[in-house]
């Protein structure tokens, strides 16, 4: 099924199509899904209550954990990370988790209305990246605040057919051979984009004086611009030959037989990272610690990718990929520790207002 869900803070949710991928009845692998679901805490029944992205709380990772902890799950879905902030600062007595993006978590953390993460209570955080077992933007007095979950990076594309060859620099954005065929983002992701095209360091704390450079950059860009996308979708056109999306764009677009090039500029490029954080008072709700061991496992993490695309914090995870899946998932550098530590991970930005008045006047130009 295909979702169209917009993150406008700052990012959408990109849940591609579902694709029920064939899962080899294998009897070992049965035995092994059966045997860690029996090592889940046990729990007498309960009310796990989720506020999340789409695609976070699927029915085929969910109905197992509801079978084996007898917990129910309600999930409520967002389309923004200010939801999460005006939904629990408000009063999150109606949620136990919620999934907030990196550049959202330390507001939360800093207003209060989370909760310490118990690491000995989650024991495949051992597993995970090292980048996602403490990671700085759910870290506060040397106190883990969030259980690292999905994550992807903002792929930089371009089609081979353009005759661009394959760029090094976001300068090939720029290029006037690319007259009407560019395709990006409708959101703050450009200015990070063009601030770090400009070569500034402190993209989320950019003064006056750096945006209004920004700002001319990206009017100097319009010219190229075909569209700003609000959904992935829109990007399988053959009008577009380059522009910015997620992994499951880039891999839908070579299963449709386009030859597209995965830029790695030289000026680097964002990520972001999704967290399972525990509303004030909730973790004393069972069935939150069985939702976080279950969520943080291989297993669990690859039936979550089967649904929605994304890379996930296990790095076991791709192990429990069927062969092809692995292969495209290793293929993007979704499994070396290198490749996550050159990326420029999102950061809360100070002045989130005064960016979104730039970016909405470089769009009314």
């Amino acid at each position: 099924m295909a979702l169209d869900v917009s993150r406008s803070y700052p990012r959408e949710l990109l849940v591609v199509e579902k694709v029920m991928r064939t899962r080899h009845p294998l009897l070992s692998a049965a035995l092994a899904l059966t045997s860690l679901l029996l090592a889940l805490r046990a729990v007498a029944g309960g009310d796990l209550n989720l506020l999340s992205w789409e695609g976070y709380a699927d029915e085929s990772f969910v109905k197992p954990f509801e079978k084996s902890s007898g917990c129910r799950v309600t999930a409520t879905y967002v389309g923004s990370n200010d939801e999460f902030v005006a939904k629990i600062i408000a009063g999150g007595g109606a949620y136990d988790l919620i999934t907030p993006s990196n550049d959202t978590t330390m507001r939360l953390i800093d207003a209060g209305v989370v909760e310490e993460v118990k690491r000995d209570r989650v024991p495949a955080l051992q597993e995970f990246f090292p980048i996602f077992t403490s990671p700085p933007w759910l870290v506060k007095n040397g106190a883990l605040y969030g259980v690292s979950y999905g994550w992807g990076i903002v792929r930089l594309l371009i089609d081979a057919d353009a005759g661009l060859g394959t760029p090094d620099s976001l300068a090939y954005l720029w290029d006037r051979r690319l007259k009407g065929r560019v395709a990006l983002w409708d959101d703050i992701e450009e200015i990070y984009m063009a601030a770090r095209y400009l070569g500034y360091k402190n993209i989320y704390d950019l003064s006056d004086e750096q945006l209004q450079k920004v700002k001319g950059v990206l009017i100097a860009l319009k010219p190229n611009i075909r569209k700003y996308w609000a959904t992935t979708g829109e990007m399988g056109t053959r009008e577009v030959l380059a522009g910015n999306s997620w992994e499951p764009t880039l891999v839908s677009l070579r299963k449709a037989g386009r030859h597209i090039i995965d830029v790695v500029p030289k000026e680097g490029r964002s990520a972001y990272s999704d967290s399972w954080m525990i509303v004030r008072g909730a973790g004393s709700n069972p069935c939150v610690y069985s939702w976080l061991e279950w969520v943080s496992t291989p297993k669990a993490q690859a039936l979550a990718h089967a649904v929605t695309g994304f890379g996930y914090s296990n790095a076991k995870m791709a192990a429990e990929l069927a062969p092809a899946d692995r292969k495209r998932y290793e293929e993007l550098g979704m499994t070396d520790p290198n490749v996550l530590k050159k990326l420029d991970w999102w950061q809360s930005v100070r002045r989130r207002a005064k960016y979104l008045e730039i970016w909405n006047q470089v769009k009314a130009e």
